[in-house]
């Protein structure tokens, strides 16, 4: 059980490191419109949605377009998590999050060469 538990940290902390890489080399489409117009290009290697989305739609649309084109999908609990990853969060002036922001769906369009910490 616990073994489970320090390997989804493992792979949460992998995509978390893979995720802020690609964002700051300009690999990432974020937002529902984004997302559907790389999904449909075939121009991504995965896609990533919320569990909790406000639009069921949404993730309906996303799921059919990934099984449609051969996309894999991953599946993060909360938005806010995707938004923490890619900064999209206030901060106050110690750093500490001081509102939170969703990211419904975001894909990786190319896999960054090196990984930064």
């Amino acid at each position: 059980m616990a073994e489970e538990s320090s390997q989804a940290q493992d792979f949460n902390q992998t995509l978390k490191r893979v995720i802020q890489t690609a964002l700051h080399r300009s690999l990432l489409a974020k937002g529902i419109h984004e997302v559907c117009k790389a999904i449909e290009a075939k121009k991504c290697k995965f896609c990533i949605i919320t569990e909790n989305s406000t639009e069921a739609q949404y993730n309906k649309l996303l799921e059919s377009l990934c099984k449609q084109n051969d996309v894999r999908m991953i599946k993060v609990p909360e938005g806010e998590i995707l938004g923490e990853w890619i900064g999209i969060c206030k901060y106050d002036s110690q750093k500490n999050i001081r509102k939170k922001r969703r990211c419904g769906a975001l894909v990786l369009k190319e896999y960054a060469e090196e990984i930064t910490e």
